[in-house]
């Protein structure tokens, strides 16, 4: 009974060849993906408040997620897809590039107090 459990189990597990495992995210290639996030925020005209607003978290937290501070949830993050109206291809094409994005200036948004 031992040896048939032993077996089968085996046959479960499987060993991945190491061109198969899949590689650490860079720092680099995580800060591309949360500049993305900014840029998106920025190209739909919101500031951090009024994102804040809709997906019921403070400015600060949204600051947050944008500088890779904060966990970005996978709930969250389709929230943003959906406030900015961009494809998941968006955010996740600095990880199929060689190149990281890179962004020439700082882009500024205004606050929401100046609204």
């Amino acid at each position: 009974m031992a040896g048939k459990s032993k077996i089968k189990s085996q046959s479960v597990v499987r060993k991945w060849p190491k061109s198969e495992i899949i590689r650490r995210i860079s720092d680099e290639e995580k800060k591309a993906f949360y500049h993305q996030l900014k840029v998106a925020r920025i190209e739909a005209n919101f500031t951090q408040a009024q994102v804040g607003k809709m997906i019921n978290r403070s400015r600060s937290q949204i600051s947050k997620i944008e500088s890779g501070k904060c966990r970005l949830y996978m709930d969250e993050f389709l929230k943003f897809m959906k406030i900015y109206r961009k494809s998941p291809f968006f955010f996740y094409s600095v990880f199929t590039t060689n190149e990281i994005i890179k962004s020439p200036r700082r882009a500024r948004v205004k606050s929401a107090k100046q609204f």
